[in-house]
């Protein structure tokens, strides 16, 4: 084994090339063990071997004198913007494997930091290159003439004891000795971009199956994910086996049917079981059972809210990590979302009192959340869908979900659009990833039914047995004449009588205006209101204080209806389509303790409502619950097919699918997509806004760096009713200024003039009053 020394540098911080290829063989390592499955899925057997070769060669060009230069912190006039890649890629040529697969490989190192046709505007002409000649000073190398500087730059002392090396290192991360012949490497050549990159470009077949495309997409990816990861410091890659689902055992003997039949499926799964009838459980049981049939892959739990994902999280550290584990520093647990920072800020302490210090150290931990770092990891289906779009680091994306398992909850939730999308992509990571489904839902129409099952393929199907559907019938419905507001005797006598209450509105203004109506008789720690116009920092409070009880009174909008697990006593709602209003009526009754309880439907709703909820659906619903009391779960699927006899719109749900289907089949490796990423991001329809009275507070944050408090100030708007308020002047475009070095960044933000307290939260109305945050803080 060679030993190290600082004669060639990787970094600027005088980390050694190969102690950093140490660390990129070290993750490697791990990946063997979290993606077994990359060869199968990939079609190439060798898939680990060329792997080994792009990670142990991809920085070889860093020997380069004039980039070492730079390394060292001095001035090279020498280098003009090349890369080191380009001097890492002829080395290729050596491997002792196939044309096909030197190629690969000579991609991926080529690729592994600019997309090509970033990398063309490096590929000097023959004029330009002779043009330089005629100006250098004798000895001097042509700063573009990349097979002078190959030939004459390269500290190829080095590189060859690195050479000598490779069988060694081949030894201990494959395991096999190292026995074949290296090739010689040609004495002088043609720019890389011109040999790998430009013939590539102009070949536009696409990712279809058998050229070799589909495997340097995940080749690629594997590539990144070690350099990434290496760079990170990150030294292990965990992974989970059926062991550490050892605290299920507390509940052997105790399962319901439909849990034990999950706990037995191998392969794709779909299940429907009602609320509050262990379907986490049941998933969990799903997974151990891939884990002990020797699947082993990344875990995604998808959920479609944060509040959701947040709450979910800390129960999965606690169930594999104990009660006592801090979800900050999961080991086997991580998430990603929107307000991943607001989340995992809560969990730790700016000890030295120094925001900068508090936000790097914060920065880390988010990263290595987002990297491939957590075995099971809890998403919105958005952190997925995006690597189809070709996002930057779309191939890091595929490679981690070779043979993962994905489990769905709530998929219901989703608009039209990304339900479409889930369909298609779906379909397309079984086929091309080896991915396996669990989908769960308590509430679904039959026609999303069928185009899971399409989805899907051959798979099992889990359905709650009628015995537990029946034990579930928990919620009587009552329909009620006229609003919310009309009902002021009823809800006070439920809360005279001393039972929990639940006031749902569709719409935030109504549920600000019923909260305040109702909230007057309690005390201030017994009632709370939620909705989606709090700040970050003010949302979590409450969610906190619902999950310690307590609270008498709870109003809001639908916001409530997702994975908050909360049991109240009685509804009273405004009317919304049968599958919103299954979800709200959830939180009441929730573990089937207190018989048949009361949930109050209003036959009317706000003046706005039309904006959230199609007016047909709604009297559909009202049309349906008329005919009913006691709500049984074994009917549900029947009212929901009276609700939505087919696919609103078909024709557009058809047109997403197969444009989202044709983006798929266009993508590739090595290649920018700006216009599919800009159309991913242009499904996110919340505006980040500052309610003013917090102006002074965020400047301060900004110019004290603290931009964790800085986040958490913002208020999140649906994107109409910003444009509501933006034709109203009342937000309006603003920046802070933050120290950056020895400059100033100007950071821009919108700023809304709205009033804002932590009780109601932001409302739409003008706020004329003096700033007010310290008041706040």
């Amino acid at each position: 084994m060679i030993t190290d020394d600082n004669s060639v540098l990787a970094k600027s911080d005088g980390s050694s090339l190969l102690n950093h290829i140490r660390h990129c063989l070290e993750i490697f390592r791990g990946l063997r063990a979290a993606l077994p499955l990359l060869p199968e899925v990939s079609e190439k057997k060798n898939f680990f071997e060329m792997l080994f070769f792009s990670v142990y060669l991809h920085d070889w060009g860093k020997a380069h004198a004039e980039f070492q230069k730079i390394l060292r912190g001095r001035r090279s006039v020498l280098w003009l913007n090349s890369r080191h890649e380009f001097y890492s890629v002829p080395f290729v040529d050596m491997l002792p494997t196939d044309a096909a697969d030197r190629r690969s490989v000579a991609r991926v190192i080529l690729g592994h930091h600019k997309d090509f046709e970033a990398l063309l505007p490096h590929l000097y002409s023959k004029e330009v290159i002779e043009a330089y000649e005629k100006n250098l000073k004798g000895g001097e190398v042509n700063p573009v003439d990349f097979d002078a500087n190959f030939r004459k730059k390269l500290d190829f002392h080095y590189l060859k004891k690195l050479k000598q090396g490779l069988g060694d290192f081949y030894q201990e991360y494959l395991g096999r000795p190292f026995d074949a012949v290296f090739n010689p490497v040609a004495p002088s050549r043609a720019h890389p971009v011109q040999v790998y990159a430009v013939p590539f470009l102009k070949d536009n077949t696409g990712s279809g199956p058998g050229n070799g495309y589909w495997q340097e997409m995940l080749l690629s990816g594997a590539m990144k994910l070690c350099d990434h990861m290496g760079s990170a410091e990150i030294r292990e890659i965990p992974v989970l086996c059926p062991c550490h689902f050892d605290f299920l055992r507390k509940f052997d003997g105790q399962w319901f049917a439909h849990q034990a039949e999950c706990g037995k499926a191998e392969g794709n799964l779909l299940m429907t079981a009602p609320t509050g009838s262990g379907k986490t459980e049941a998933a969990l049981l799903w997974i151990k059972r891939q884990l002990k049939s020797g699947h082993q892959g990344r875990i995604f739990y998808i959920l479609p809210y944060t509040a959701s994902i947040n709450a979910m999280h800390g129960r999965l550290v606690r169930d594999f990590e104990g009660w006592e584990a801090d979800p900050g520093n999961s080991r086997y647990v991580g998430l990603v979302h929107g307000k991943l920072g607001q989340y995992l800020a809560q969990y730790f302490e700016d000890k030295d009192g120094d925001p900068r210090k508090f936000s790097a150290h914060l920065r880390k931990i988010k990263d290595l959340h987002k990297k491939m770092v957590h075995p099971l990891k809890v998403v919105t289906p958005f952190q997925l869908l995006k690597y189809c779009y070709g996002v930057r680091g779309a191939e890091m994306g595929f490679a981690q979900l070779a043979g993962a398992m994905l489990v769905f909850d709530e998929i219901h939730a989703y608009d039209m659009q990304t339900f479409a999308q889930i369909v298609v992509s779906l379909k397309w990571l079984i086929t091309r990833l080896r991915v396996r489904v669990m989908i769960m839902t308590a509430t679904l129409p039959g026609f999303m039914l069928e185009e899971l099952q399409d989805a899907v393929g051959m798979s099992g199907f889990v359905r709650a047995d009628d015995a537990l559907m029946a034990r579930f019938s928990r919620h009587r419905v009552e329909l009620l004449d006229g609003g919310i507001f009309d009902q002021a005797d009823k809800i006070q006598d439920a809360l005279d009588s001393g039972k929990r209450v639940m006031l749902i509105c569709n719409t935030v203004a109504n549920a600000q205006d019923v909260f305040q109506a109702f909230a007057r008789g309690l005390e201030e720690n017994e009632s709370v209101l939620l909705h989606s116009r709090f700040t970050g920092q003010d949302r979590m409070e409450k969610e906190q204080r619902l999950s310690e009880g307590g609270i008498r009174l709870l109003a809001g909008t639908q916001a409530i209806e997702v994975s908050l697990d909360i049991d109240f006593d009685v509804m009273f709602t405004e009317p919304a389509p049968l599958d919103a209003l299954i979800q709200r009526f959830g939180r009441i009754n929730r573990r089937c303790r207190k018989g048949i309880c009361p949930v109050y439907v209003c036959r009317e709703g706000g003046e706005n409502d039309h904006y959230i909820y199609p007016r047909d659906v709604v009297e559909r619903t009202l049309d349906v619950l008329e005919e009913v009391s006691v709500i049984e779960e074994r009917h549900l699927r029947a009212m929901l097919d009276q609700v939505y006899p087919e696919q609103s719109d078909k024709e557009k749900y058809e047109e997403i699918k197969k444009g989202f289907l044709s983006s798929l089949e266009r993508l590739r490796p090595f290649m920018p997509f700006k216009e599919q990423e800009e159309e991913f991001y242009k499904q996110f329809t919340g505006v980040p806004v500052l309610p003013a009275m917090f102006r002074k507070a965020y400047e301060n944050c900004c110019q004290a760096c603290d931009f964790i408090m800085a986040e958490r100030l913002f208020v999140n708007l649906h994107v109409g009713m910003f444009h509501k308020l933006l034709n109203q002047e009342l937000v309006e475009k603003n920046a802070a200024v933050s120290p950056s070095g020895s400059r100033l960044k100007e950071i821009p933000y919108w700023l809304a003039r709205c009033r804002y307290s932590r009780e109601l939260g932001l409302s739409d109305e003008e706020d004329v009053s003096e700033d007010t945050s310290a008041d706040y803080f």
